[in-house]
């Protein structure tokens, strides 16, 4: 049709008398259909061809306008949320990637010189004077009520009862019967030489950490209410004491118990599958637990909670907002909503998210098109999403706030993103502090759940004290690989020794087996002839009287004199007198 249309134009111009050689007024650059003679079947060609290109470019255009919308689709969430493939343009600096203090020590704080100074920072004098008017009630009413007296505990004697627990879970003793801890002589001599298995028994029986007249009240609105003051006042102190890094972890801790708790928890994940939750804010640099909170489930009258891992972690990081440090989660915790509320606090979020989440875009999705080692960014505002490809047909798809690239480790074969590089090293914070405090934990088996966070409490007092002194003393005990051990024992000993030395000179007719321990624990009486002398024990009369401690039950044959060493009571026929000349006596 072109070339028909052509040609008329040509017999046109001919019968105007306009030939080809004639002037004209319109240019062959200006006159859009001007062919030179000759030429209109190649004109024509090429006139059809260039019909056709302009159909294959609307065609080609067609088909990327649908690519791009097909991938725009792929990066739009469910919630309407668009991730951009390409990062955003770098800057300076962010403000919530800043650290505005120096890990360790809060500055001002006293220099631990001992083990036992730095675990006084923790298990502070008001927690001690808490439980120990406590249990002094208790050990009253109780023994009220079966017609006896109660000895009272005093704070010598409590803290070598923390001590001989502390010893316990140092040597890994936490299953062995008490009886035989005390008795056994093949066992630790400390155990006997500062006090009695019954009175460690009546302790344990009888310590409490409320007062039990208001406890009714207070449960109207605490399930926790036999346990809160204590552990409130544990937490204050962990607070105070210790600035963490630029990094800290929050996971949760299932401390094992099966007897009777009304917020007792199940998780089949876990090696002990029931016991009590407790979530930690524990530094990912060095094993310190920051914070912590008990699970208790739905208070008396409240409602239901919901988006219970978003309100733990606003919980936990109170403490350290407006400082710039990073949080590392599991996908428990993390969403995008949590993450930008923490941007507002100048805090950062780095954490895996579960599949189910509405903010995740179909391209992040496991997909067995997906090449393994491959890796899938996406960028929204100060958020960066990756999902990497770890086995072909799975992918770990992780949320960040603190990185703003693609970088990948191009030197392994994996091609693992920094983002996960960065996840491997801060996520183990609470498990590294769990799994410490297990090595070496003082719990024993009981049905009071107080008496189980009592001892966890113990545990992680002595680790976090163990963190303090080493970081004040990093020559303490260096190059030995059993060094928090040391530590334990060491610290028991300091709590133990003061009550040994004023059971000595207390009681001044000790059995010989108790003194032998406190010989083997470096205990020993100045002179222990001066402390009661022979003539003063003669005369107190035949109601003092007592059996020989050598002579058999069955002779039951009393003395009244007794042994200058041991101070037990000897017979005639086994007592010995010294004899010492004049000239050695002067």
């Amino acid at each position: 049709m072109v070339i028909e249309m052509l040609h008329e134009g040509l017999d046109q111009e001919d019968e105007d008398g306009i030939g080809p050689d004639s002037e004209s007024e319109i240019s062959d650059d200006d006159d859009p259909v001007y062919v030179p003679q000759g030429q209109a079947g190649v004109v024509g060609v090429s006139l059809l061809n260039e019909g056709a290109s302009s159909d294959d470019i609307e065609d080609s255009f067609d088909e990327s306008s649908e690519e791009e919308t097909q991938t725009q689709s792929n990066r739009l969430s469910k919630n309407g949320s668009y991730w951009n493939e390409n990062p955003p343009t770098h800057s300076r600096t962010r403000s919530c990637n800043i650290l505005r203090s120096c890990p360790g020590p809060t500055p001002g704080s006293a220099v631990a010189v001992s083990p036992k100074d730095a675990w006084d920072m923790f298990i502070s004098d008001n927690i001690i004077e808490e439980v120990l008017k406590c249990t002094n009630l208790e050990g009253r009413r109780a023994a009220t009520a079966k017609g006896k007296e109660w000895r009272s505990l005093n704070k010598e004697e409590f803290l070598a009862f923390i001590g001989l627990t502390l010893l316990a879970g140092g040597d890994k003793s936490w299953d062995v019967a008490l009886r035989e801890l005390f008795l056994d002589p093949l066992q630790n001599p400390v155990y006997k030489a500062t006090m009695g298995v019954r009175r460690y028994e009546n302790i344990r029986r009888f310590i409490r950490f409320d007062d039990r007249r208001t406890r009714a009240l207070r449960l109207e609105t605490d399930h926790m209410a036999a346990f809160r003051y204590v552990w409130d006042c544990f937490l204050d102190n962990c607070r105070r004491r210790f600035i963490p890094s630029d990094c800290v972890t929050i996971d949760e801790q299932l401390v094992p118990f099966r007897g009777r708790c009304r917020f007792l928890q199940y998780m089949p994940s876990k090696p002990a599958k029931y016991g009590l939750k407790i979530f930690w804010m524990c530094d990912a640099r060095v094993p310190y637990a920051i914070d912590g909170t008990v699970y208790t489930g739905r208070q008396p009258g409240e409602e239901i909670k919901k988006k219970l891992g978003e309100t733990v972690v606003q919980q936990l990081c109170n403490g350290i907002r407006g400082t710039g440090r990073n949080i590392t989660m599991d996908n428990f915790f993390t969403s995008v909503p949590l993450a930008e509320k923490l941007l507002e606090k100048d805090l950062t979020v780095v954490g895996t998210l579960r599949q189910n989440k509405a903010d995740i875009p179909p391209v992040m999705k496991p997909s067995k098109l997906r090449e393994i080692y491959s890796s899938e960014f996406g960028f929204r505002g100060n958020m960066t999403m990756v999902s990497y490809v770890q086995k072909k047909g799975k992918s770990v798809i992780l949320l960040s706030t603190m990185h703003d690239d693609k970088a990948v480790d191009q030197s392994n074969q994996k091609k693992k993103p920094e983002v996960i590089q960065f996840y491997n090293k801060t996520k183990g914070g609470v498990d590294t502090t769990d799994q410490m405090v297990g090595t070496y934990t003082c719990k024993r088996r009981t049905r009071r759940w107080p008496m189980v966070l009592w001892n966890n409490m113990l545990d992680v007092a002595t680790l976090n004290a163990y963190t303090t002194f080493t970081t004040q003393h990093p020559e303490y005990m260096s190059g030995q690989s059993s060094a928090r051990r040391l530590f334990i024992k060491e610290l028991g000993k300091e709590l133990v020794i003061p009550h040994m030395r004023r059971r000595m000179e207390g009681t001044p007719r000790l059995q010989k087996p108790i003194l032998d321990a406190m010989g083997r624990c470096g205990i020993k009486k100045q002179n222990p002839g001066i402390t009661q002398p022979q003539d003063d024990i003669s005369q107190e009369g035949p109601g003092k009287r007592k059996r020989c401690a050598i002579c058999t039950t069955s002779k039951d044959r009393k003395a009244s004199s007794w042994c200058s060493q041991c101070t037990r009571p000897v017979c005639k026929e086994h007592r010995h007198v010294m004899v010492i000349c004049e000239a050695c006596k002067n």
